[in-house]
């Protein structure tokens, strides 16, 4: 989508949901801010916090969350990233597999424009399987992340298509990801928010299960990079063209990676 375009898209759309996120934004907000004051921590209500063998609601398919097992490594804290990047322009987490390097930090994600602009609302987007409600909030990380973006890019109530980078929907939404088993009770809301907090230095016995997941999508031997990169050669266009597929490139963003012309070069190279 052409910047001027995009640029236009998203202040339409910033105008459009002052509205909305003032009717669903404060609740949302509310709960989760109630709940950490009573030393509780929303994980989604209602199925989630079922034993194992307990019934589905209402019947049907039951769901739950991911957890460690009693004896797993407790969560802790290391310095945060500095933001500093390699030579071949990814970052480098020294405890971290060597094949897990990011090309983007998190406020570079938000502020190329992700996840519909609903990330960071506990209640953006569709409901999940376990609530309404989930533990998600901007003020935990760097106020510098968010400086000076309109909200509508990053705590909106409704997904917006044209708040997106690439101008276009891409990838599954809360009740998705909870039914495929991929998330983890410590982080409620996904991959990004793991990848938010393992930046700023939380180490948990996820990470590996977490990095294994970026590998397998965004690293040389990921499904969606190597993707893209196919669809560009046989375009036979620039790596850099944008209207090449635009959904899978914002589904890396969402990964926090994005094509380079040395990595699609050592693509053609392979």
């Amino acid at each position: 989508m052409p910047k001027r375009l995009r640029e236009v898209g998203r202040k339409t759309a910033a105008a459009d949901v002052v509205a909305a996120n003032k009717r669903g934004r404060a609740a949302g907000i509310a709960a989760v801010r109630a709940a950490t004051q009573r030393g509780l921590t929303i994980v989604n209500h209602g199925a989630g916090t079922m034993p194992v063998g307990a019934p589905a609601p209402h019947g049907g398919e039951r769901y739950s969350l991911l957890e460690d097992h009693e004896h797993a490594q407790q969560p802790y804290t290391v310095a945060a990233h500095d933001g500093a990047k390699g030579a071949d322009g990814k970052l480098v987490f020294v405890d971290a597999p060597p094949e897990f390097r990011p090309s983007l930090t998190p406020a570079e994600c938000i502020r190329k424009g992700i996840f519909g602009g609903c990330y960071f609302n506990p209640r953006g987007g569709k409901e999940g399987i376990f609530g309404r409600d989930v533990a998600v909030d901007a003020a935990e990380f760097p106020a510098s992340w968010f400086a000076d973006l309109p909200e509508a890019l990053f705590r909106s109530r409704r997904y917006h298509v044209p708040t997106n980078c690439y101008g276009v929907k891409s990838g599954f939404g809360q009740k998705e990801w909870e039914s495929k088993g991929w998330i983890h009770v410590q982080d409620p809301r996904g991959w990004f928010q793991w990848y938010c907090r393992f930046y700023m230095g939380r180490r948990s016995a996820d990470d590996a299960r977490q990095c294994a997941r970026w590998c397998a999508c965004a690293s040389p031997r990921g499904r969606w990079r190597n993707q893209l990169c196919g669809a560009i050669a046989r375009h036979g266009g620039s790596w850099a063209d944008a209207s090449v597929s635009p959904v899978i490139r914002q589904t890396l963003l969402h990964w926090a990676y994005e094509l380079s012309e040395a990595d699609y070069r050592a693509w053609l190279a392979r």
